[in-house]
This record gives C-alpha cells, structure tokens and sequence, in this order.
C-alpha cells in the first residue's frame, strides 16, 4: 500500500489536451511526485460548489510534478478541466496499492483500453528498471480515444496498438491482441469491466499470473463508505475478512476497490455474472 497519504496544496503548472475530450494536467508536489508508484491515485477537491473529492489515477511522476490524464466526462471532470493556470488545488495522496514487479528475465505484458492506459506510465517505468522485458497492448473503440502512446514509446517499450472499427493499428479488441500473443511470465491490466473480466477469464485459463487495477466510482476514497466493494474470493488477502453469519450462505467476500486495491490479482475477484 501507498505511504500515508499526504494533505496538499498542489499547484496546477501545465495543461495539454491529448485527444478530443481528453486532457493531462500537471500538478507541483515534491512529496507526491516523489511516492508515486504506478496505481497510485489522487483524490482531488474541486474549487467551487461542493462535490465528494475526484479521484484520478497519476499517470507520470519526474522530479516535483505529477500528471493527471482523465476523460471529461461529468460534472467534477468538466470542472478540473476548467481550472485557471497556477491554481492551488487540495489533493490527498498518493492513495491505494500498487503493482508487483518480477525479479530475473521476465516479459511481461501490459493491456490498457482506453483511458485505463493511466496506471501503465509509471508501471513501464518501474518494469523496465527492474530488467523486465515489457510490451504494452492498447486498445481503443476508434483511433481519437488513444492516449498515452508516445510517451510510452519514449520509455522505450515495445507499444502494440488495436481499434474496434481498424481506424489505427489492428482492427480489433485488445484482448484479441493479447490471445495472439505468446504467453507473458505476467499480465497487467487496467480498463472497461468487461475487458478486464475477459482478461482475468484468459489469464487464469491459460495460467498467466496477471493483476489488473479496477476502475470504480469512489464515494470517499477512503474506504469508510463502502461504495465501492467488490466480490472476492473468501480468504483473499484483500478481503475483508469479517466472519461468517450464523446463517450466511455466500461463498464469497467482499473487498474495497479505493482502500483495499486499486490493484487484484485475477483469480482473487469473482465476476458478478
């Protein structure tokens, strides 16, 4: 798990807009840049009336800045995306769990969709340190939805791209790619539920160690609220381990996705059917 998470007043330094609807703010924080480990998220108070904080995962961390790279999509994202240059934003982080690195001559094999490329920066970062021989898939419904792919090539990993309609790269799901692909020693994966459910369904078939990161909405991204549980399998690290009802009959348990994750490993969470 993250350290604990620091109280900020994080300045807003640089604004891109990196697709149609998508954009990449930096933030100036010397201790979050610092800490930030790939999953690792931010939960954000938006200046104006008032909302529960946004969180976002951090997408690059170099010396005392950070980035965001979010959709605008809603009220709380419209309003990020809205404010003024140097403002001072309140941030709590970095929050929530982070990815396992593997030791010795290892590939792994990193899948995004969409917007889930944001955990995978720092992820390629960390893996190509640790020696690990690394291959990003990402995938996108059409080619103005693809975010993320030079700076990851300019880490200098090997980044393989699919579209739904074939408008760039092959003409395809993600998860077509990754059936195509000779098995990684571990799959990262973060996106759409249905992607990653057809990810972890793959990669415990075929045995693949594989951790995905679950995106869900957070009420107070501090796990007091409960707001966004998911089912896990009874014994699981990450469950919560609260004991049986005398007359409780489900075989399963239940784990936080803000407080206990982001980051599970595949054969610990069962797919709501």
């Amino acid at each position: 798990m993250a350290s604990t998470p620091l109280l900020e007043a994080a300045e807003l330094v640089s604004r891109e807009r990196a697709a149609p609807g998508f954009w990449c703010l930096g933030f100036r924080s010397l201790e979050i840049a610092a800490r930030a480990r790939a999953a690792h998220y931010v939960a954000i108070d938006l200046p104006g009336a008032f909302s529960v904080r946004l969180p976002l995962g951090i997408w690059t961390a170099r010396d005392d800045t950070f980035t965001l790279l979010f959709r605008e999509w809603g009220d709380r994202t419209t309003r990020l995306a809205c404010v003024p240059d140097h403002s001072l934003v309140s941030v709590i982080g970095p929050l929530g769990n982070e990815f396992e690195i593997p030791e010795g001559d290892t590939r792994a094999t990193i899948v995004a969709g969409g917007i889930g490329v944001v955990p995978f920066w720092l992820l390629a970062r960390q893996l190509l340190e640790a020696g690990v021989r690394t291959t990003v898939l990402l995938g996108a419904r059409t080619r103005h939805m693809l975010v993320g792919i030079e700076e990851l090539r300019a880490l200098g990993v090997e980044v393989r791209v699919s579209t739904d309609d074939g408008s760039v790269g092959s003409h395809g799901s993600v998860i077509d790619a990754v059936r195509t692909m000779p098995a990684p020693d571990i799959l990262y994966g973060c996106g759409p539920p249905a992607m990653l459910r057809a990810l972890c369904d793959h990669a415990n078939v075929a045995d693949i160690p594989c951790q995905v990161s679950l995106e869900e909405t957070f009420g107070c991204s501090m796990g007091t609220c409960w707001g966004c549980v998911v089912p896990v399998r009874r014994g699981s690290e990450q469950a919560s381990g609260y004991p049986r009802a005398a007359d409780e009959r489900r075989d399963f348990d239940f784990a936080r996705v803000c407080a206990d994750g982001t980051v599970f490993w595949s054969r610990d969470l069962l797919w709501q059917r």
